[in-house]
């Protein structure tokens, strides 16, 4: 099958997909990713996972990524910045130690192992929940300030503990790195997220905008999120959060308008799709049998770990249990900090093949019912007599 034709299906079937489930009352998302399963190795196997799906998925989620920048309020994510840390320390430690805990003294795992598979479940990423909250509507809400700041806390907590993890117990190529040149290069990136996002991102925006050439502003923004990314994976962080940077630096220029009506159909009419599609060509159910229990324990813990974790740090300030079961759904699904994480202990000689595979199952599979979960939360939220807090009313308190 030659890659256009692959694009043509994946296309066709992800809005046919879309349209059932948005017609079932579902987000839409979750049709997309049925498509990945139902269309690839696992069912029909029309659509398999190739390096140029894979390219393209990543440039989809990097652009989801910053579309949900580009929509983002910088005042609401710094007001909500404490709630945002706790959420993300609990939902660390609940998902970790109980993952831990189940190898050990369930499965009986060497404990080095059994952290390591705890650290894969407590990494978060939000690109998922970032279109579910978008389609509902509470993206700029408090919840959804939480939720993208917990998930950016989640990403640097998970770097600094996986390289505490690797420099002790590793021994592979992928321990050789010492945990402060991987702090220097974390701090490395914040400071040119802060200092391109201040100082340069506006000038370029405004040196673009005089060229004479069609769409130049447009084509300036497409350079500033894929040159965000490119910062984010050379200084070691995931290439999604340099994008999210990028599109929050131009969130607060006078280009935010008109270049989200410009990027959200480049994104969602071509690259978005592939992304979605390629969660669910990941799943195999072949040898699978075996690792059942052990893969069906882990979905369990990697859920309620994060649930539980992000609902009782969103309590600690205060915000009522349907608020707070909202902000715990949204850090359940995993991504590609996780994948990172399990190709790190698979190089350092932490896990095997075996456990790596179902470590990828569990992902994909909590990837896929973490929407689920967060609608039916967020429709529990509004019902109440307790709203979401929107933008509007932040400001109209200040």
């Amino acid at each position: 099958m030659t890659y256009l034709v692959q694009l043509v299906l994946i296309l066709l079937l992800t809005k046919l997909g879309a349209h059932v489930s948005n017609r079932l009352k579902f987000p839409s998302v979750i049709g997309e990713l049925l498509v990945g399963v139902i269309a690839g190795p696992a069912i029909l196997h029309l659509l398999v996972p190739t390096t140029f799906v894979h390219y393209f998925a990543e440039l989809g989620v990097i652009i989801l990524m910053f579309i949900a920048g580009l929509e983002g309020d910088l005042n609401l994510l710094l007001r909500y910045w404490r709630p945002a840390l706790t959420v993300a320390t609990l939902g660390v430690i609940f998902p970790t130690v109980g993952a831990a805990a189940l190898c050990i003294f369930v499965f009986g795992f060497h404990w080095s192992t059994s952290i390591f598979i705890g650290l894969v479940l407590s990494a978060t990423s939000v690109s998922i929940s970032v279109q579910v909250l978008k389609e509902m509507g509470h993206l700029n809400t408090r919840e959804g300030a939480i939720i993208l700041g917990a998930a950016v806390a989640d990403d640097i907590m998970c770097v600094i503990l996986l390289g505490i993890c690797v420099g002790i117990f590793g021994t592979g190529a992928a321990s050789n790195q010492p945990l402060a040149l991987m702090l220097l290069t974390k701090l490395l990136f914040f400071g040119a997220m802060f200092i391109l996002g201040r100082w340069f991102v506006p000038r370029f925006l405004q040196f673009f905008s005089q060229l004479t050439a069609s769409e130049n502003e447009t084509t300036g923004a497409i350079i500033l999120c894929f040159g965000f990314a490119a910062i984010a994976v050379a200084l070691g962080m995931s290439d999604v959060l340099g994008a999210y940077f990028a599109g929050l630096a131009i969130s607060q220029t006078n280009f935010k308008d008109k270049l989200a009506l410009k990027i959200e159909p480049i994104g969602y009419a071509l690259f978005i799709p592939v992304f979605f599609v390629s969660i669910g060509l990941n799943i195999s159910f072949t040898g699978m049998q075996h690792d059942l229990p052990f893969i069906g324990a882990l979905i369990i813990i990697a859920i309620l770990g994060k649930q539980i974790g992000g609902a009782l740090g969103a309590r600690l300030f205060h915000l009522d249990w349907p608020a707070a079961n909202v902000v715990g759904a949204g850090m359940i699904s995993r991504g590609e900090m996780a994948l990172v994480v399990a190709n790190v202990a698979l190089g350092a000689h932490l896990i095997d093949q075996n456990h790596y595979t179902a470590m990828i199952v569990v992902t994909v599979v909590t990837t896929i019912i973490a929407p689920f979960v967060l609608k039916l939360f967020i429709q529990q939220s509004v019902n109440q007599p307790v709203k979401s807090i929107k933008i509007n009313e932040v400001k109209s308190n200040e």
